[in-house]
């Protein structure tokens, strides 16, 4: 065990392994990086960063003056019949590729919103036994009544869907509150 590890290397792989030349592993090979080298690496991942946040910042503020997931309303979604009380039904939300998901409460009583967890738009899903939508990545919970969180790391509700229920046929009908990110 006292050997050194470029030898140990060479002899576990028959040759010394590609990373090994790029990446020293002993201390005697190992090379300082000078300080215009170390100010050169600094500058460029410090430029990436803000080209980066910039590049985020002018996304924001295009998205609040041209919002282009433009919903569809009045497109039906599901016939009363199909679902029964308690049960859930995902669906794309019309004119996006954002998934929704409907659920039936009560005989006459939808709601839906928008699938996406407003912490980091994992999946949500609907837990029928505990009567709430659950985000399974880090564990929050929002209520079926509001959208609201019930717990976990999201701070902003579930973006609420309008529904329209016209001769047992559940119609979508745009978005009555929050936003689709």
């Amino acid at each position: 065990m006292n050997e050194p590890i470029k030898k140990r290397l060479k002899k576990k792989f028959a040759q010394e392994p590609k990373w090994a030349e790029d990446f020293s592993v002993e201390a005697a090979d190992d090379q300082q990086v000078s300080r215009r080298d170390f100010i050169r690496y600094l500058s460029l991942v410090s430029f990436g960063l803000f080209s980066g946040t910039v590049g985020v910042l002018l996304r924001t503020l295009w998205d609040k003056e041209n919002p282009a997931k433009a919903v569809t309303k009045g497109v039906k979604l599901i016939e009363k019949s199909d679902i029964d009380i308690g049960e859930s039904y995902t669906f794309k939300i019309p004119g996006t590729d954002y998934p929704g998901i409907l659920v039936r409460l009560g005989e006459d009583k939808f709601v839906a919103y928008g699938q996406k967890c407003s912490h980091l738009q994992a999946p949500v899903m609907w837990k029928k036994e505990e009567r709430k939508f659950h985000c399974p990545c880090h564990k929050g919970a929002f209520s079926p009544d509001t959208g609201d969180v019930l717990y976990g790391p999201p701070e902003r509700p579930l973006p609420q869907l309008k529904l329209t229920i016209v001769e047992d046929v559940v119609y979508f009908d745009g978005i009555e509150k929050g936003r689709l990110v």
